[in-house]
Parts: structure tokens; C-alpha cells; sequence
């Protein structure tokens, strides 16, 4: 029975904050049904059946190995044992986000945390995810995928048994099926359909991009011939949120069925979305190509239901959605709204008529497979075969491998267009010659294969700049109608530079690189700070002397720069008002309200950018170098307890550098912003945080000999609580030969 439904009409009218709106009778009810179910209800909203979790958990074994940082190293005989015991690690460091990935993923996610996210999950049901998934869950994963996923929420399942306390009302049991869910939702995401969503449902059918911020990374590979050392080099640095959904978590696993990585993935994921392994691997940025088109709709005028498809009407499919949000305690209300579709996708009806949505991925249950195929590559071919599939439908994709190969993919599902139309507006949806219904080969994509120059980089820009000319892909081998990025931002342009300015790069400069806090003299950030500091502020004491401080900046964000913060705090808001198609404020006036808030905060224009850019956690409080878009990315959230000073929200979510040496065997040093748990008690919370801060790394115990002699705890999920002693014998040796890590008295690297 539902607890406390106070609606089963009302009306989900586009914006999340007509829920708090309500009606003074529907207040007044609510409280009544709170006080009169919160006793008889509130218990049960956490509780589930144990007994199917832990029976399932008794089927797989896997034994997790923390380092002395606190990053699970996960053993197991299977694949499907190393899933189980990353959910179950995953979980004691996060929980409470896994859930609500989770839930989002069912489109349930407003019955937790209310209005905020009707919105996000009415999509999940325009989207239709449900609907593919019941229908082929069984036909379109392969058997291995689908016992991976029954491993991984067994994992999850467990954790929740064994602590009630912390499951999420409607959380538990969780299925397979919620990660392939969650898949279908993120990865059109990450290219922007989510804004694309956005747009139609607040009545604009004009095409647009969503988040392009959420998932920023730099990822970069350098051949031997241009390394110092003749070691091939790969940087996997995410750079998104510090926290929540989007946010990135280290770990190693290693399998006897040959999956062996280390690196990151985010909640609810049962892979590693970027890694490495000892014969090669990746790292990713997002993409944003033009993968969504929106087909305009003739409505029968006798038949609102009917549109005009191939000289006959046809109905539309039509449904009507629900949506539980919490209003208070056990108190929910439903909304409902109709749910339409054509044969070209998801419809919106608009003030300006009916459009319908077609989107690289839609339907698409493989994304999670194509994922798992990347992870257990072996090789370039192994990699790319992964890639061809077209199931993830965007990212770029930059790859390395012990042999020296180094590569670059602007990965995406491209749409195989009908010519005659500018795919840029929403198109006529009539006739089925008009309608797409495949994708372009794989062989189109742009890659960039072993180039001249050494190196490659890429930092969520065009792929017309992987590294530096005349090794560049041409724009015009291309076509249009793939809608591939043009722009170029800071961190590519200052990467390109940096990495060919000297014929070989030595490992320390590898490393100084990646903590790169400036921005390039050709950047659209340098434009800002020049026109800024050419005026003419005559007159004006204030702005003379903020002028002056501009006139004098080397365009750097060093934790000591003096005059940082007043070129940062001024400009980035105007070029994020462009990032988002906004106008862009009066700089003068921008410029001006920058130095009077730094007058009035610190008593002078030019604090050191430290005092402002902070890393703070609990009692942890460190000054930070970078900026939005260095390429020591560090995104900025005013605090408005602490005058002045700005918390690190948003940036270098991981940092994982991975070395095959001409010689030797495979190394990996790594660091995160504060830990690898969100669990405020665990030591692992904020171990890291320092290091970040002074932008050192900590190395990675890949073989058994550190690692054990670093451990920090041992266990096996649902067999035995976490212990000191060594790990059973299926653990030793590897499954795969690791390499040879340092000792825990060498566990820290500049």
C-alpha cells in the first residue's frame, strides 16, 4: 500500500515547484495523514525481505583488499565475484548515493528526495527505458553481462541486509535490470540529451545541448618516442563533481576470468568506466556531436491523438505518466501528465505544435556490455571491437597499451541522415524516407592512430585538435551531418602547447602538466582579462587600481597568485553566461563588483587565490591552485558562511596516471579530492586530501607483496567480517601478473 497519497490527479505541469504550491487544504491534509500514518508506516518504508539477499550472496565469492588508503583492491575467481565485492565496496563508502542512483534509474527517485527530481524522473518514462528493457533484457545482453549485473546487486543487496538502517524507502531489492536502466539514462546524458529534454518539456523545440560541465575530464597518452624514458604514458583525469551521482570512485579489481584493472567509475556502475590494466588502457572525455533530432508533427485537427505518417493518420501511442514525490515524511503525492509516441520517438506537445524526439541510443540496452567489453579488452583490437559496436553512443576515448600504441576516438552513434534538410531545426516527421533508423559505420569516426607528434590529448573540444598540426585530423574528411564540435577551450589549447614544446617529455614534466593552473594567451578567458585591462578607467580609483592588477596578471591561478582572484572571479561568470548561449553581462560592471566584494572581504584587490580556492571537508581546510577549465581543474562554490573564500565543488575528480615502462612492469599513481569514502567516521573520508591539495599522488600497490604489507583491511562480503589476516589462497598469485608496486614507505610521489 502507498503511504499517505494525498493525489492521484494532479496535474505535472513542467515545473518541479508547483508541488510546493499546493493548496492550503492539501497542506493541511498532509499534516493530518502525517501524524496519523508516520507510526503505522514509517518502519515499513525501509524494510525489505533479508532472506533473498543473503542466499543470493552466498553465491558469489570475493575477497576486498584496502590499501593504506582505503582503496578496495577486489579479488575473485569470477568476473561475477569481482562485481559482487566492488558493489558491496562501493556501498560501505557510499550507500545512500548508489541508492538514489539507483532509484533514479527507476524513474523513482522524487519518492526520496520530493520535488526536485519529478522533473528527472518523468523523463525516465518518456524515454521509454522500461519498456525496452522488459521487453529484451533477456535477448539483447549476452549471458556474461547478465550474470555480471546479478553479481553486482547481489553485492548491493547484501550491504543492505546487513544494514536496514541505512536502505532508502523503495530502494531494495536491487535488480540487474536498475543498472542497465542507469546506463540508458546517463550515457545520452553525457552528450547533452538531458537539455534536449529540458527544452521540449518547457514548450522550445529549437535543438539545444544540456550539461556540457558534468562530466569535463583530460585524458592524454604519450608514445615512447616521445617520452624520456621510452615509457608509454597514460593520464585518466574525470573531472566532475566532488560528490553525488556524477561523482568518481577509485578502485583495483582483478578476476581468474582475465578482468584486471585499476581506476574509477561512478555510482551504480559494476565496471570501471576509465582504467588501466597491464597491457593497456583508457581514458574519457565527453563529447558533444549532434546526436538528437526533433521531427515536427502534423496533428489530425479532428483528432488530437492521430498525426500524418506515409499519407495516412496514425495514433499515437498514449499513456499517462506517474510520478510519486515526497512531500513530508511518508507523505506523497502523484502526479500524472499523458506520455505520447510516434514512430520517431518520445512527442511534446508545445505551443507551437507537436514534436517528436529521435537520439542516438534510444532503446539501447548494450551500453553496459560495450562497457564491459572495454574492460576486458586485452589489446587495441579488443578495444576498438568494443567501440565498433556503437553502443556507447558518445565520449572520446583516448587509448594506450605497453606495446607504445597510442590512439584517440571521438566516439558516437551518428545518425545516418536523409540529405536535403538542415538537421540543425527540427525536421518534417511525414514520411518514413525522412525518418533515421541506423547509424553510420564505426570507420567514420574521427581516430587519430599513433600520430607523428607523440602525444595525444583530449579535453572535451573538437577532435580536430588531438594533438598538435600538422598530425591534426582535417575537418573536411567529414561530413556535416555528423555535427562534430569545432570549438576549442583553454585546457586543449595550453595542453597542445605544453606537450610540444619539448621533443621528449620526462615523467616529472608529465606530472607538471596535468597541475598546469594557467590559461593560454589565445584562450577565450586571456581575451576577457585583456579587454579588461586596456580600458580606460580614468576617474575611477577603483577600477583604476583593479585595472592596474589585471595589467600586471601572468594568467595563472598558482594558490599564491595575487591577482587571481580578481581576474578569475570577474570573468568566469561571463564566459559561463556564453558557455550556456546567455547573454553575457557588462564586463566594466562585473569587473567592478568583483573588486568592491574583494575590497569589502579582504581589505585589498589582490588576496593570494589560496585564501579564496579552498578544499574543505569537515575540519579539513586547504588552499587549492586552478580554475574552471585549467588544466588543474577546479570548479568554485561561493561559501557564504566563511566570507570570501570558495569550496571546490566541482573539478579533478581523479587523477590516475599509468606507466608501461620499456622494461618493467606496469605502474600506477592516482589521487582523489579528500577519500575514497563519504562516510565521515571511516579514515578514508579525507586521507587524500592533503596530497591533493600540494598536488602530490600516491602510488598504487598493484602486486600482492605491498599491498598485503600496506593493508588496512580484509575481507570476504557475507563470509567473514573485516579482518588483519592474509587473504585466502585464490588471491595469490594474481590472476593476472601485476606489477610491481612500491612499498608503503614510498607510498607518496611528487
Amino acid at each position: 500500500m502507498e503511504p499517505a497519497v494525498l493525489s492521484r490527479s494532479a496535474e505535472f505541469a513542467g515545473n518541479p515547484g508547483m508541488i510546493l504550491r499546493t493548496t492550503g487544504l492539501l497542506l493541511l491534509l498532509a499534516a493530518i495523514a502525517f501524524f496519523s500514518f508516520f507510526a503505522a508506516n514509517e518502519d515499513r518504508l525501509s524494510w525489505f525481505d533479508t532472506r533473498p539477499a543473503l542466499a543470493a550472496a552466498a553465491k558469489y565469492d570475493a575477497t576486498i583488499i584496502r590499501d593504506r588508503f582505503g582503496v578496495p583492491h577486489i579479488f575473485g575467481t569470477r568476473d561475477a565475484d569481482v562485481a559482487f565485492g566492488l558493489a558491496y565496496a562501493h556501498a560501505e563508502d557510499d550507500f545512500p548515493t548508489i541508492e538514489r542512483a539507483l532509484l533514479s534509474a527507476r524513474g523513482k527517485l522524487a519518492t526520496v528526495d520530493g520535488a526536485r527530481a519529478a522533473e528527472d524522473d518523468y523523463f525516465v518514462q518518456v524515454l521509454g527505458i522500461w519498456n525496452a528493457i522488459n521487453a529484451r533484457y533477456e535477448t539483447d545482453l549476452s549471458p556474461d553481462t547478465r550474470a555480471l549485473l546479478d553479481g553486482y546487486v547481489a553485492g548491493l543487496n547484501l550491504y543492505g541486509a546487513q544494514h536496514r538502517g541505512e536502505v532508502l524507502a523503495g530502494f531494495a531489492p536491487a535488480k540487474a535490470q536498475d543498472i542497465v536502466a542507469l546506463f540508458m539514462l546517463r550515457l545520452p546524458y553525457l552528450y547533452g540529451l538531458d537539455g534536449q529534454l529540458r527544452a521540449l518539456f518547457a514548450g522550445n523545440p529549437q535543438k539545444t545541448a544540456g550539461d556540457t560541465s558534468r562530466q569535463r575530464a583530460l585524458a592524454a597518452a604519450i608514445a615512447p618516442a616521445h617520452s624520456s624514458d621510452g615509457a608509454t604514458r597514460l593520464l585518466i583525469n574525470p573531472q566532475g563533481p566532488f560528490g553525488g551521482p556524477w561523482s568518481w570512485y577509485e578502485a583495483r579489481v582483478s578476476s581468474g576470468e582475465g578482468w584486471n584493472r585499476e581506476g574509477g567509475l561512478i555510482p551504480g556502475s559494476p565496471l570501471l568506466l576509465a582504467g588501466a590494466g597491464p597491457n593497456g588502457g583508457w581514458g574519457i572525455a565527453a563529447n558533444h556531436p549532434d546526436l538528437s533530432d526533433i521531427y515536427a508533427l502534423k496533428i489530425n485537427p479532428a483528432n488530437p491523438n492521430q498525426y500524418w505518417f506515409d499519407g495516412a493518420w496514425r495514433n499515437l501511442e498514449a499513456r499517462q505518466s506517474r510520478v510519486v514525490a515526497r512531500i513530508w515524511g511518508p507523505i506523497r503525492v502523484v502526479l500524472r501528465r499523458p506520455l505520447l509516441r510516434s514512430v520517431h520517438g518520445p512527442v511534446f506537445r508545445t505551443s507551437r505544435g507537436a514534436f517528436a524526439l529521435r537520439y542516438a541510443g534510444q532503446d539501447d540496452l548494450k551500453g553496459v556490455e560495450a562497457f564491459f567489453r572495454l574492460n576486458k579488452a586485452q589489446d587495441y583490437n579488443g578495444f576498438t571491437a568494443a567501440l565498433a559496436s556503437g553502443d556507447i553512443p558518445s565520449l572520446t576515448f583516448v587509448y594506450a597499451d605497453r606495446t607504445g600504441r597510442i590512439a584517440a576516438w571521438y566516439n558516437g552513434a551518428f545518425p545516418n541522415r536523409p540529405p536535403g534538410y538542415d538537421w540543425t531545426q527540427p525536421v518534417p516527421g511525414d514520411i518514413s524516407a525522412d525518418l533515421w533508423t541506423s547509424y553510420l559505420p564505426a570507420q567514420p569516426a574521427p581516430r587519430l592512430v599513433a600520430p607523428a607528434s607523440g602525444f595525444i590529448v583530449a579535453a572535451n573540444a573538437t577532435p580536430f585538435r588531438f594533438t598538435s598540426d600538422p598530425y591534426n585530423l582535417k575537418p573536411d574528411a567529414f561530413p556535416a551531418s555528423m555535427g562534430l564540435e569545432t570549438g576549442v577551450n583553454n585546457r586543449t589549447r595550453r595542453a597542445i602547447a605544453l606537450l610540444s614544446a619539448t621533443r621528449t617529455v620526462t615523467p616529472e614534466a608529465f606530472r607538471a602538466f596535468k597541475y598546469d593552473s594557467c590559461f593560454a594567451a589565445d584562450s577565450d578567458f586571456a581575451a576577457v582579462i585583456k579587454d579588461l585591462a586596456e580600458r580606460n578607467y580614468a576617474g575611477d580609483p577603483l577600477l583604476e587600481e583593479a585595472g592596474e592588477d589585471l595589467r600586471r596578471y601572468d594568467l595563472c591561478t598558482d594558490s599564491h597568485n595575487r591577482a587571481a582572484a580578481l581576474a578569475v572571479m570577474t570573468a568566469a561568470p561571463l564566459l559561463q553566461a556564453s558557455a550556456l548561449g546567455l547573454p553575457r553581462p557588462d564586463p566594466v560592471a562585473a569587473l567592478r563588483s568583483t573588486a568592491a566584494s574583494l575590497l569589502s572581504q579582504f581589505a585589498r584587490l589582490d588576496p593570494e587565490w589560496g585564501e579564496l580556492n579552498r578544499l574543505k571537508r569537515d575540519d579539513v581546510d586547504l588552499p587549492l591552485a586552478g580554475a574552471p577549465d585549467a588544466l588543474r581543474d577546479i570548479e568554485l562554490r561561493p561559501n557564504v558562511r566563511r566570507a570570501g573564500r570558495s569550496n571546490a565543488q566541482s573539478g579533478d575528480s581523479l587523477i590516475l596516471f599509468s606507466t608501461w615502462p620499456r622494461n618493467g612492469q606496469w605502474q600506477v599513481d592516482s589521487i582523489v579530492p579528500f577519500g575514497n569514502s563519504r562516510n565521515s567516521g571511516a579514515n578514508r573520508y579525507d586521507n587524500q586530501a592533503r596530497l591533493y591539495a600540494q598536488e602530490q599522488l600516491k602510488t598504487v600497490p598493484l602486486d600482492p607483496g605491498p599491498l598485503l604489507a600496506q593493508a588496512t583491511a580484509i575481507e570476504r562480503p557475507g563470509k567473514t567480517p573485516p579482518r588483519g589476516a592474509a587473504p585466502p589462497r585464490t588471491i595469490a598469485p594474481a590472476p593476472q601478473p601485476f606489477g610491481f608496486g612500491q612499498p608503503a614507505d614510498a607510498a607518496e610521489r611528487h
